[in-house]
């Protein structure tokens, strides 16, 4: 089992990942294509991350265990 690694980065800071498939199960087939590509993500104050500039209204946050390959971006 892979193990992530520590989440150091600090709220309002941007990366660029993938959601982990386990994260995808609890959304319709339809959201889960949307959702599985490369997307960017913002820690949030709560240590969550969104991503960002979501067009579809989501308001679901993820854990850091749910990305994958996170890529800090500029």
């Amino acid at each position: 089992m892979h193990t992530p690694a520590a989440d150091t980065f600090d709220p309002g800071h941007v990366v660029e990942a993938k959601l982990a498939p386990h994260a995808l199960l609890d959304f319709d087939p339809m959201l889960r294509r949307l959702l599985g590509g490369h997307q960017l993500f913002v820690k949030q104050a709560d240590g969550r991350w969104r991503p960002r500039g979501c067009s579809l209204g989501l308001a679901q946050c993820f854990d850091y265990a749910d990305l994958l390959g996170p890529a800090p971006q500029g």
